[in-house]
């Protein structure tokens, strides 16, 4: 099991459902993986979503005829989901549980048709976790199924700190570049908590563990480094933005670009 007090403290200071729709950005964030999920996802498939949070995505797919699972590790995240599930009758259908990502035990090999990891893996701060995760995932999915996969992008959240002029030290630094960091002497609390990736490597681990990649994009882009621009758009203004958004978000600069990216892969 994973020793999640840490995370825990993190995600009970506030709601995570909010959270994809309090501003632009996480909007942006929250349209382009729905987006690109469907993309890929045949329709009325069973998924399983790992680290659900509030179920922000889990609902939302269910509402568009997919049969879901939600799981979260934190219990108040699991508490959160059945209380406004209960709120909704058109999400009786969603089974709600308490999973660890590493270890699903109550899964049977081959139960779904997708997995959806949006939360837990850049929470797994060794590669051995991730690897665990990864392969659970691949269990659980059916042959030719879909694992996704969200990571932060290590070079935004680098950036991110010196924009909010918070000090790391060069051995800090060091520790950022590690697939194995487990500090928790970050100026930022999130960095506490978090593990931060590069493209390469993702697409790297997701292949040593049977997958073969479908698609890579970067989910809130450039917003992330100019959110208070992107707010004072008018509301065209920043429809024309997401369109645009959407149809460059897989390349390789729009994903350098954004803070949380997103991979698809399919189990071979």
């Amino acid at each position: 099991m994973i020793d999640h007090t840490l995370v825990a403290r993190h995600y009970e200071s506030f709601s995570e459902g909010p959270r994809l729709q309090r501003s632009r950005v996480r909007r942006l964030e929250f349209d382009t993986t729905l987006h690109v999920l469907q993309t890929q996802l045949p329709p009325r498939s069973a998924v399983l979503e790992l680290g659900a949070g509030h179920g922000a995505y889990s609902f939302r797919l269910a509402q568009a005829g997919y049969q879901v699972t939600a799981t979260d590790l934190v219990e108040v995240n699991v508490e959160a989901m059945k209380a406004l599930a209960a709120e909704d009758s058109r999400l009786d259908s969603v089974e709600i549980r308490q999973a660890d990502a590493t270890n699903l035990l109550d899964v049977r090999e081959a139960e779904y048709d997708a997995v959806l990891c949006l939360g837990p893996f850049y929470h797994l701060r060794t590669r051995e976790l991730r690897r665990r995760c990864l392969l659970e995932s691949r269990r659980v999915v059916r042959d030719g199924g879909l694992v996704a996969v969200s990571y932060i992008n290590r070079e935004f959240a680098v950036n991110y700190l010196l924009k909010t002029g918070k000090r790391v030290t060069a051995d800090q630094y060091d520790s950022l570049m590690e697939p194995d960091d487990e500090r928790v002497d970050y100026p930022d609390e999130f960095f506490n908590v978090a593990h931060f990736s590069t493209q390469d490597a993702v697409e790297s681990e997701l292949a040593a563990c049977g997958f073969k990649i479908l698609t890579h994009a970067g989910t809130d882009g450039v917003g992330g480094f100019f959110p208070e621009t992107l707010e004072g758009l008018d509301e065209q203004a920043y429809q024309d933005f997401r369109s645009y958004h959407l149809k460059t978000c897989t390349q390789p600069s729009g994903r350098g670009a954004s803070s949380h990216c997103l991979v698809i892969a399919r189990k071979i």
